[in-house]
Parts: C-alpha cells; sequence; structure tokens
C-alpha cells in the first residue's frame, strides 16, 4: 500500500497510541482497596454485591453492539466515548458525599453503569485500530511485537499502580509524606478516602487527551456508510453478520472457546486469590505487593506468548497453556502455607497469555470491517465464562456449607468450606478441555489448522 508521509506518520502514531491508552486505561489506583473503599465511602456489603453484578451486566449487553457500532462509525469515536465515560465515573465518585444514604448508591450505581459502558465500548476498538494501522502500513506481522511491548509496559504501570494507591489508601502514609515537605500539612481521613479516586481522575483525563489523538482509518468511507443506512439497526446488523461468520468460520470459534475455557477458570481463581492468600499465612500487608509481583510476571509471560504464537501450531499452544493452568490448580488446591502462592502464577499468568494469543488469532483471521465486532465476542464470551463459572462456584460453596453445616460453625467453616472448593478447580476446567477438544474435532472439518507451524499460515 503506498502512502504519503503524514498518513504513514499517523497511522505510526496509532500503535504507539494504542500502547499509551491501553496503560493510562488499567491505572486504576484503586484497585488495590476496592472492595474497602466503596465500604468506607458508606455502602454495605450487599449493595457493593449489587453493583458489582450491575457492572457486569452493563457489559454483557454492551460489548457486542459497541464492537459493531466501532466497525460502522469509526474506532476512534467509541475510544473517545469509552474515555468520556471513564472521566465520568470517576468525577462522580470524586465528588459525592460520604456517608450511607440513598443519594450515594445511585451514584454509585451510575458509576458502575458508566465503567461497565466504557469497558465494553474500550474492548476491541482499541485493538482492532492498532492492528489495521499497522496492516496499512504493510506491517501487521510486527502485531506480536507490538501486543508484548504492551503488555510490558501495562504490567509494569499496573505493578507502580497497585503500590501507590494502597499507599495512598494509608493516612499514616500519606501524611507522614506531607509532614516531611511540611510540618504543618495534613488530610483528614475523610480527604485521604478519595485519593486513589482522584488519581485514577487524573489518568482517566489522559485517556481521553490519548484516544482524541488517534486518527481513524477510512473514517469518511466508514461516516457515509454509517449516514446511507438505518443507524439504530445496522449495528445490530452488524452483529448478525459477523455471529453468521464467526459460526462459519470454525477456527475463530474454537479459539473464541478455547479462551473462555482458559480464562473463566483462572479468573474464577483470581477474584478468590485475596481470600487464599489469607488462607495460606500470606500477611495482608503484603497483598499489594503479591498483586504488582503477578502484574510484572506479565512480562515474562508476554514473552513466552510472542514466542508460543511466531513458533508453534495453535493446538500446541492450546495444550501448553491448559499444562501451566492445571499444573496451578493442582497446586493450588493443596493449599500450602507461603509456598503455595507460587501455583497462583499459573492462574494470573493465564488470563494475560489468553488475551495475547486469542488477540493474535483473532486479528490474523479478521477482516478490518468486522474486527472490533469479532473482538466484541471475545470479550461477551470471557464475560459469559465468568459468570458461568461464578454461578457453578457458588452453587457448590453452597452444597459443600448444607453438607458440613453439623461438622463446623464460624469462621473456621467458611475456610473449610473454602479449601474444598479448591478441588473442583482442575476437575472443571478438565471437563471444559474435553469439550473444546471434542468441539474441534466435530466442527472443524479441516482439523489441518490446528496443526500448522506459523510459517505456513496465510493471511
Amino acid at each position: 500500500m503506498n502512502l504519503n508521509s503524514d498518513s504513514a506518520a499517523w497511522l505510526e502514531g496509532n500503535v504507539r497510541r494504542f500502547t499509551v491508552f491501553r496503560l493510562f486505561y488499567t491505572a486504576r489506583f484503586y484497585y488495590p482497596v476496592f472492595t474497602v473503599l466503596f465500604l468506607d465511602y458508606g455502602l454495605t456489603l450487599e449493595q457493593f454485591a449489587l453493583l458489582n453484578m450491575v457492572w457486569a451486566l452493563s457489559i454483557v449487553v454492551a460489548e457486542v453492539p459497541s464492537g459493531a457500532l466501532a466497525d460502522i462509525i469509526g474506532h476512534k469515536r467509541l475510544l473517545v466515548f469509552a474515555a468520556l465515560l471513564m472521566v465520568l465515573e470517576m468525577a462522580l465518585l470524586v465528588f459525592v458525599p460520604l456517608g450511607a444514604s440513598p443519594l450515594l448508591f445511585i451514584v454509585f450505581l451510575l458509576n458502575r453503569i458508566c465503567s461497565g459502558l466504557s469497558e465494553a465500548a474500550a474492548s476491541g476498538a482499541d485493538e482492532a485500530l492498532a492492528y489495521d494501522s499497522l496492516k496499512s502500513l504493510g506491517r501487521e506481522a510486527e502485531w506480536p511485537k507490538v501486543l508484548e511491548r504492551t503488555t510490558w509496559v501495562v504490567s509494569i504501570g499496573f505493578s507502580t499502580t497497585m503500590i501507590l494507591g494502597a499507599l495512598a489508601y494509608d493516612p499514616s502514609v500519606v501524611n507522614r509524606c506531607l509532614a516531611w515537605l511540611n510540618a504543618g500539612w495534613m488530610l483528614e481521613d475523610s480527604v485521604i478516602v478519595r485519593l486513589p479516586v482522584m488519581l485514577t481522575l487524573a489518568t482517566a483525563c489522559l485517556v481521553l487527551i490519548t484516544a482524541l489523538g488517534f486518527h481513524d482509518l477510512e473514517i469518511d468511507k466508514a461516516l457515509d456508510k454509517a449516514s446511507s443506512k438505518d443507524s439504530l439497526l445496522e449495528p445490530f446488523r452488524q452483529v448478525s453478520r459477523v455471529a453468521t461468520w464467526t459460526v462459519n468460520h470454525r477456527f475463530v470459534l474454537f479459539v473464541i472457546l478455547a479462551a473462555l475455557a482458559l480464562d473463566s477458570v483462572a479468573r474464577q481463581f483470581v477474584v478468590l486469590a485475596s481470600e487464599y492468600y489469607r488462607l495460606i499465612d500470606i500477611p495482608v500487608s503484603w497483598f499489594g505487593f503479591i498483586g504488582a509481583g503477578m502484574s510484572l510476571v506479565g512480562i515474562l509471560n508476554a514473552t513466552i506468548s510472542r514466542i508460543l504464537v511466531s513458533k508453534h501450531s495453535p493446538l500446541f499452544n492450546f495444550l501448553f497453556l491448559s499444562v501451566v493452568l492445571m499444573a496451578g490448580l493442582i497446586g493450588i488446591s493443596y493449599a500450602l502455607p507461603f509456598v503455595g502462592v507460587l501455583f497462583a502464577i499459573g492462574a494470573f499468568a493465564m488470563m494475560g497469555m489468553v488475551q495475547f494469543q486469542a488477540s493474535y488469532y483473532l486479528n490474523r483471521e479478521a477482516d478490518s470491517q468486522v474486527r472490533a465486532t469479532v473482538l466484541s465476542f471475545k470479550g461477551l464470551a470471557l464475560n459469559l465464562g465468568l459468570g458461568t463459572a461464578s454461578l457453578l462456584y457458588t452453587t457448590l460453596v453452597a452444597t459443600l456449607r448444607h453438607r458440613q453445616d453439623a461438622q463446623g460453625e464460624g469462621q473456621i467453616l467458611n475456610e473449610q468450606i473454602f479449601l474444598d472448593a479448591l478441588v473442583a478447580f482442575p476437575v472443571y476446567y478438565l471437563l471444559l478441555f474435553m469439550l473444546v477438544i471434542i468441539a474441534a474435532q466435530r466442527l472443524v472439518d479441516d482439523c489441518s489448522i490446528f496443526f500448522a507451524s506459523p510459517a505456513n499460515q496465510t493471511e
């Protein structure tokens, strides 16, 4: 493709901004104190659970339509919309009055809806724009390296955010730092509660600036297409077309199903990780540093993933990830004091490696006109997989509690139930693994694509 210097510069800028966008979008300083922050604002634990359900529902409902909309009206517009929603969601928490009240719950409800819609709008649109930019430059083969670099940057940024966010929430640490600068400086606890949110609002503004700097490819064509059709129905027509394409393109369907199987089990454990750390005698004060360490492991995972997709077949990569995950889940089930944290690395690593490899294969197979929609199908599948795993886990815990009610009480019973439920994780993944293999054999006529080395794979 022949490009003038200005066009090439814009396309290069899109690739760089993709990394910056991911960095600031994930730099959320309140993550290490997520639950505690909500409760300290004045919410009850029941309200917290309800708000998280609303957040997940917002993502599921908007995930695929937003991807289709990105393919129709332009990826930049969806990214700017996502950034504006992030600014709004954080601004709501910065200015809402503290203390239990109907207003507090309503504001947090709006916050969770904005957050879910923002996640859905950003999901896939940034990847699609960056990959299309590389493809227009004739350098799509560099995509694994771009993903690797982005993972490095995001991992380092997320680790730093985890540590700083936890420290910014500690009144003694904050006021000691202020006193070192000026003996008369001190912040009240009501202000310190908001500090992680204020810091995240600052990064949200950086996300917005970054999004505004993107350059959409063939934006005039996209706008003409959008204006010539019913703009309300066209995203749903796009979803229908891409769903049909995905079902007929069985390799893409396999990638999505494999990602669902691996990610759902790993993420379900990650949600419960803090309780696991407590039961294997890890001090609570170490949790933030462990989270930062797990994020830094993502740097190594990115390099491994790039090597896997560049040198090995899809089936080999799926089997490799399955072995890593199973080894981690089996080790976790023993709940070994202290050293048990090493087995948790397998689950944390899996989420990043699955995202990396799924992104590589889906971007390679999908055309630019449907790329964001296909990626949104992946996002929808991962969220549905986590929801199913959560539902099954809740059912398992309820069953174990019913069986053990007569054998224990209080905290001891809860801990025993948690430990017993860990055994189900490797069993559940083994069942999912078998289902994915059977589905691949039944759905795909030419299974040679699973064994093909990257050198033999063409666009």
